[in-house]
């Protein structure tokens, strides 16, 4: 048996939540780590606007059936996420009548918990012959190259939904049209720690059939 090309981490590995200008395309991918959103530092400072416009010009290079563009991105910055917030909260609470002022502080908080939030929107066109399952798969790539290109920047980044991503009033806050969806919520900034365990991962074994 050949020598693997990829280095895999052990299950107790502790991975860097950033990349370095020495980190091989062989290590980002085999040991690349999402940050949990909650141990990034809501005020440090995240990609400048020329690195992050370098970042999305990077991730947008992904397989795209036909040349259709089915999506677009939103970045959601600054005092936008304070904005942002209170709207998250006012519609938490039309929601859920009875939250405490603690949740609904934690709803106004949801923005600040990095430097900037880009969200990915799947923007499919429904009435062309390219399924729209596979223009949605092209906004998934999207996402993931974002945390791939964040990384790679020296920054870290995680991609969640949470339920904001699924509702119809703040969908339209956030100008969505009709057809369109959040693809995930990209959070980007700097760790508040240096590495983060290892988590299970899928087994090869357990996920791979041979056809035939």
């Amino acid at each position: 048996m050949s020598d693997p090309v990829f280095n895999l981490p052990d299950a107790n590995a502790c991975l860097s939540t950033a990349s370095t200008p020495e980190t091989s395309a062989k290590t980002l991918l085999s040991q690349r780590r999402s940050t949990p959103v909650k141990l990034m530092k809501p005020d440090a400072d995240g990609p400048d606007d020329a690195t992050l416009e370098n970042i999305i010009s990077t991730a947008m290079r992904v397989p795209d059936h036909r040349k259709l563009e089915p999506w677009r991105l939103l970045v959601i910055k600054g005092e936008t996420r304070e904005k942002l917030g209170v709207l998250l909260a006012d519609r938490y609470l039309e929601l859920n009548p009875d939250a405490s002022e603690a949740a609904l502080a934690e709803e106004r908080n949801r923005p600040m918990r990095a430097p900037l939030c880009v969200t990915v929107i799947s923007s499919p066109d429904h009435t062309h012959k390219t399924p729209v399952w596979e223009q949605e798969l092209s906004a998934g790539a999207l996402c993931m190259n974002m945390l791939y290109a964040t990384h790679v920047a020296g920054f870290s980044a995680s991609w969640i939904s949470e339920w904001w991503a699924f509702d119809e009033k703040i969908d339209r806050a956030l100008g969505l049209q009709t057809g369109e969806r959040i693809a995930g919520h990209i959070f980007i900034g700097q760790a508040s720690v240096s590495e983060l365990a290892e988590r299970p991962r899928p087994s090869y074994a357990n996920k791979v059939s041979t056809w035939g």
